[in-house]
């Protein structure tokens, strides 16, 4: 009973649920290189997407930065 029950444990310790944690680090995009205009948010958007390999986490709190011309997520990417 006991070799099953240690056998059991090692089976489940083989299989793991690990997911890749999402990052929180602050995404920060610019227009390749040149800054953004404010009224380009769709496009600051589609670029950060496009940063993170898929999805930014959006939020309240996003915002752009005039005097670097960066959009900035401060969620990070999702």
């Amino acid at each position: 009973m006991a070799l099953a029950l240690s056998v059991t444990l090692a089976q489940a310790a083989c299989v793991g649920t690990a997911s890749v944690p999402a990052s929180r680090e602050p995404v920060r995009v610019t227009n390749n290189g040149q800054p953004f205009q404010m009224w380009e948010g769709a496009l600051a958007r589609k670029a950060a997407d496009a940063a993170c390999g898929g999805r930014v986490n959006a939020s309240i709190y996003d915002r752009f930065d005039r005097a670097t011309g960066e959009w900035v997520y401060p969620e990070g990417c999702a």
